[in-house]
């Protein structure tokens, strides 16, 4: 629902934030790996999923079922469209969002499917499991627009258990306990003083992160939730005692619940057995689950595997599968149209998309009908003069960043088109020209001709449009169920599955989706849409159905609707016991009307349904955190170096994007990373050879080169072997390092490969502390080098993909930094309002004793091994002393 009541629908935001978070969005599914990889891959676009539906899933298509009945979702099998997908990765959340609403089944329930003429039967399960996610998003400031998702026939817990599902994760919303085992055996650690622990206290080690420093340990018996375990660890959600104690990580000490917040345990094995075992409450299954605080999910995480559902037909065998849908309450028309006029009055100005913390890049390649597709020749740049391979008849659009993934369908004129201050690009693009046939070729995202070719912003919801009209209640797509029942008995009867039996609604939908023909066959078009036999139009007929916005009421709500439908089938072919079961099953399935009276803001059961590949689609690239197979354009890169020379930023754009690719920049947080890094180490390209005023260094010829300033011979010739080019034979070898492409490419190496940066500063790290620590050695340039990760974050748009940064600032005990003495020291020294580190203009005393502090703390855990020398304290004092001294100094000792 759009929520604005208590401040105005579009204008400045109160105080100072002006920021609107991207909710972001993933595909609810995963495709096979490659050949020879094992590992789910992503698709790459809409188009791919659409072709994967279209030649595996014969009915449950959105809007329409095979049967001609009303279908608010999307049915993937797993003996369908399953058989191209990863189903041991699982169904995954469309969005961010929060689960309000579940239900999963011990074990799948059972229908007696009948089997011949006589009262033969056989067992058909299907489950009734379900996830019901929230969903905000916002646009613009203040805007805001509240729907839901629905993951339907969800496999069911005992289905886990089996040994082909063994390995499959479980849902985290799952309110799943582990229990401390009696494997764990763990003990606490010999007293400051000498004294011996108490051998009979035994646990589990509870660490400051994944094997990080001990806090505690939790005593056997005691059980626990956790957050999404990784690479054998996970982290503490809550903790139940079981009526014992925490046992201090050291004799003599004392420890207590605070003491292991926010920790990590180890779940693998040791000593024969299992750390920790997992419990599930016996009073959760089968039954609506509301938490009492709804659980937080993220876009692709996953929220379950498709479950039975087994046919009633004759003869049908096993069917897994999941339904998945997307609806709104009735103002989403609003909210869509408010957003479209924001676009029109403000997209063309990138600092108001500024404002907004949004990137000011459209993101959707936009073809229209009749428009001219031409042949790109084997060389030379494609131009209007070639030769043409037809004229499309169908709106296509592509996200942008799917395209450019595939180098074989892109290509960026070698010149800047003056008229617009940047090069051209040309996409190889798809379409179906006036006969359906499918056509290929290339348009150019500027000034096509003939044709029109256009960039789209995600937030203009290009070619979506809401429908609404009144609609057969016994859910057909009919005017009622006397009609649907007169069309399935004889289809190909002259006019039974005309236009005007269509109830008004599905009129509308059918002018939308179909724009030529006499009507005469507009139920056989609608409920043949995913069968690619039939026509020709297919794919382009279920791009323009997933469009479609369409206002029906729910069919997981009142059961009763479904009498009529039964009464008219009955009178036709009398009862029988399929139907008999199937209002068995439909009374197991819906839960509307139990989840609108425990969720507050429910909306009542007539929704407007959005499709969910289409609504991930449009939505995806502009709230997306992965950057693998994007390229930063020159107009980015010098929005982030705004004082960087052109002909600089036109020297380094090509090797940048070499380096994202090929060393692995795959996260766009990890981009914003390395650009600050470099940016402030080159002065924005500027400084590329280390200087030493008029003389000589001592580590000379292997001085500083490059954005990153490689030094010393073994760098230089690690990074020789790695890239097979000559580095170290002469001086001009050498400073091939200090020009594009290696003063860049070498960077991209040293961070990457030599020094594994990229796990510190991508999603799960952002950790800006310890990764200036790294480069650096201490914090000078801190603020600079801060500077411009916030300006990359701003101009890619990724304030949501932080994970650390909260407005512009990091806490250094939540850094890595943290766990280190000689970053503590410095942190401590660099903030240290009486001493002169240069990097942080803004001193803090209390800042710099977290540093000193935390020294103290460290060097008493590492057995009091004393350091000298450390960032000019001078050698007589230990960094222990001056530590002190300095605590001393600033009254907080």
């Amino acid at each position: 629902m759009t929520t604005n009541s208590s401040v105005p629908a579009v204008g400045p935001a109160s105080g100072n934030d002006t920021k609107v978070k991207p909710l972001p969005f993933a595909f609810p599914f995963q495709k096979k790996g490659n050949a020879g990889n094992s590992s789910p891959a992503q698709f790459s676009d809409e188009h791919e999923i659409y072709q994967g539906l279209l030649s595996g899933e014969s009915s449950g298509a959105y809007l329409v079922g095979r049967f001609g009945m009303w279908h608010g979702g999307i049915h993937v099998t797993a003996a369908g469209f399953g058989r191209q997908l990863d189903l041991a990765a699982g169904v995954r959340c469309i969005a961010d969002g929060e689960v309000v609403a579940y239900r999963f089944n011990q074990r799948n329930l059972t229908s007696e499917r009948p089997e011949g003429g006589g009262s033969e039967t056989t067992a058909a399960q299907y489950s009734t499991g379900f996830a019901l996610v929230r969903h905000k998003m916002e646009f613009p400031k203040n805007q805001t627009l509240e729907f839901l998702s629905l993951y339907m026939h969800l496999m069911a817990y005992d289905d886990y258990l089996k040994r082909e599902h063994s390995s499959w994760a479980k849902p985290a919303y799952w309110p799943q306990q582990w229990e401390v085992s009696q494997y764990a055996q763990d003990s606490p650690e010999k007293g400051k003083q000498g004294q011996l622990p108490d051998t009979s206290q035994r646990g589990l080690r509870v660490r400051a992160r994944a094997n990080g420093r001990a806090l505690a340990i939790l005593p056997q018996g005691a059980r626990v939730t956790l957050e999404t375990p990784k690479d054998g660890w996970a982290k503490l959600k809550t903790v139940d005692l079981q009526g014992k104690t925490i046992i201090a990580r050291r004799e003599g000490e004392h420890a207590t619940l605070d003491t292991i917040t926010g920790g990590w345990i180890c779940i693998g094995e040791e000593n024969g057995g299992p750390l920790v075992q997992e419990m599930m409450p016996g009073d959760v299954f089968d039954n609506i689950q509301f938490p009492s605080k709804p659980v937080p999910i993220k876009a692709g995480d996953l929220v379950g595997h498709l479950g039975r559902y087994d046919k009633l037909e004759p003869g049908s065998g096993a069917n897994s599968q999941v339904h998945i849908e997307t609806f709104a309450a009735s103002d989403i028309g609003a909210y869509i149209n408010k957003s479209r006029d924001w676009v029109r009055s403000h997209g063309a100005h990138p600092k108001d998309w500024a404002k907004l913390g949004l990137p000011s890049e459209p993101t959707i390649l936009r073809v229209a009908p009749g428009t001219v597709l031409y042949a790109r020749p084997g060389n030379g740049e494609p131009k209007g003069t070639e030769p043409q391979t037809g004229k499309t008849e169908v709106v296509q659009t592509y996200a942008t960043v799917a395209l450019g993934r595939d180098k074989e369908r892109t290509h960026t004129e070698p010149k800047v088109d003056a008229s617009i201050g940047r090069k051209v690009a040309w996409w190889r693009v798809q379409s179906a020209d006036s006969r359906g046939q499918p056509i290929e070729g290339w348009v150019r995202d500027f000034n096509h001709s003939p044709g029109k070719v256009t960039l789209e912003f995600s937030q203009e919801w290009a070619d979506f449009e809401c429908i609404a009209a009144d609609h057969d209640t016994s859910r057909t797509i009919f005017t009622d169920a006397a009609s649907w029942v007169e069309y399935a008995a004889a289809p190909d009867t002259p006019g039974v599955g005309a236009r005007a039996k269509l109830s008004p609604l599905m009129q509308k939908v059918h002018d939308a989706i179909f724009k030529t023909g006499n009507g005469e066959r507009a139920a056989f078009d609608l409920t043949h849409m995913p069968v690619s036999s039939s026509t020709e139009r297919s794919p382009w007929s279920m791009r323009a159905a997933s469009r479609l916005i369409v206002k029906h009421e729910s069919e997981w709500s009142i059961p009763s609707r479904w009498t009529a439908l039964f009464a008219a089938l009955e009178a036709k072919t009398g009862p029988s016991a399929k139907s008999a079961e199937e209002k068995k099953r439909i009374e197991k399935l819906v839960w509307w009307e139990d989840v609108s009276r425990k969720v507050p803001g429910f909306p009542a059961n007539s929704v407007f349904h959005i499709n969910p590949i289409a609504l991930a689609a449009n939505f995806q690239t502009a709230a997306d955190c992965q950057c693998n197979g994007r390229e930063m354009s020159v107009t980015q890169l010098r929005r982030i170096a705004s004082h960087a020379r052109q002909d600089r930023l036109d020297s380094y754009i090509e090797s940048l994007n070499t380096a994202f690719n090929d060393f692995h920049f795959n996260s766009c947080i990890s981009r914003a990373h390395f650009l600050a890094q470099i940016l402030h180490e080159s002065a924005e390209f500027s400084a590329t050879v280390e200087s030493s005023g008029r003389g000589s260094l001592p580590y000379d010829p292997w001085r500083g080169r490059g954005l990153l300033q490689l030094t010393f011979e073994n760098n230089y010739k690690a990074y020789e072997e790695y890239s097979g080019e000559d580095f170290t034979s002469n001086t001009d070898a050498m400073n091939k390092l200090s020009q594009s492409p290696h003063a860049m490419l070498s960077a991209a190496w040293f961070y990457s490969i030599n020094s594994s940066l990229i796990p510190i500063s991508d999603g799960d790290g952002d950790d800006f502390i310890w990764l200036t620590r790294k480069i650096n050695g201490g914090f000078n340039g801190y603020d600079d080098r801060l500077s411009y990760f916030m300006r990359a974050v701003d101009v890619l748009g990724i304030t949501n993909c932080l994970r650390l940064n909260r407005n512009g600032s990091y806490k250094f005990e939540e850094s890595t930094a943290h766990d280190e003495k000689r970053a503590s020291v410095a942190w401590g020294m660099w903030n240290d309002p009486g001493l002169r580190k240069h990097g942080i203009a803004t001193k803090s005393a209390s800042e710099a004793a977290k540093g000193y502090k935390r020294y103290v703390a460290l060097y008493e855990e590492s057995g009091k091994k004393e350091d000298r020398g450390w960032y000019g304290i001078p050698t007589n004092f230990t960094v222990r002393e001056y530590v002190q001294t300095r605590l001393r100094i600033l009254g907080l000792s």
